[in-house]
């Protein structure tokens, strides 16, 4: 998919939030939403929570491997036992059998299957559908929103990252508390997706000034 950071939707940020527009101007803000389904992407994010990219990239690999044409079936004909076996924890391997539970035929989330039937439900919506699943967090939710959904109202404020990032937007004293952020944050609805991927990019780039 193509960059949704369109002109267009930058322009209108910038006149919400007049002052972030030299933010806006200085940064290369892009998101191509990868429109993945749902199951895929939340059994990768299981996969990958709190593991290196490249470990748990191996992981991911060897689970693939293992379940082949990944479905809620193919991974629930895989007791935990051999789920773990391919470098997952055991608490993983639960969490993995959880999504599947959801989404297989007759499970509570099966006609949210597809990124379509999603389209009709607010993001609150689709975050409240999905943390009832044991193992999927609100942030998890948040980043199916926002990379592959492309949902633009989307606001992560608990993430570390875009809170360091709103403390060097607005030139704070410290890390402003999830709180904190949700209230500077009012104004850039309905387009906080703009400014949480904002705040993420300016600490990339000071990473990268140092580097």
């Amino acid at each position: 998919m193509s960059n949704i950071f369109t002109a267009k939707i930058l322009r209108k940020f910038k006149k919400q939030v007049p002052d972030l527009q030299k933010a806006v101007e200085s940064s290369n803000l892009k998101l191509e939403p990868t429109l993945i389904p749902p199951f895929e992407m939340l059994i990768r994010s299981i996969v990958y929570q709190q593991l290196s990219g490249k470990a748990a990239k191996t992981i991911n690999d060897r689970m693939l491997k293992l379940v082949g044409k990944l479905t809620p079936n193919s991974v629930l004909v895989k007791t935990q036992e051999e789920l773990k076996r391919v470098g997952l924890s055991r608490q993983k391997a639960s969490y993995l059998h959880n999504v599947a539970e959801a989404f297989r035929r007759g499970g509570f989330l099966w006609k949210y299957r597809t990124l379509e039937s999603l389209t009709e439900l607010s993001s609150e919506e689709i975050v409240s559908l999905f943390v009832q699943i044991k193992g999927v967090g609100e942030w998890t939710v948040q980043m199916y929103l926002i990379f592959s959904m492309g949902r633009l109202d989307i606001l992560s404020e608990k993430d570390l990252g875009v809170r360091k990032g709103v403390m060097k937007l607005y030139n704070l004293d410290e890390i402003p508390t999830p709180k904190d952020v949700k209230v500077i944050a009012e104004k850039w609805q309905p387009l906080a997706t703009v400014g949480t991927c904002l705040a993420w990019g300016i600490l990339e780039e000071e990473a990268n000034f140092f580097d």
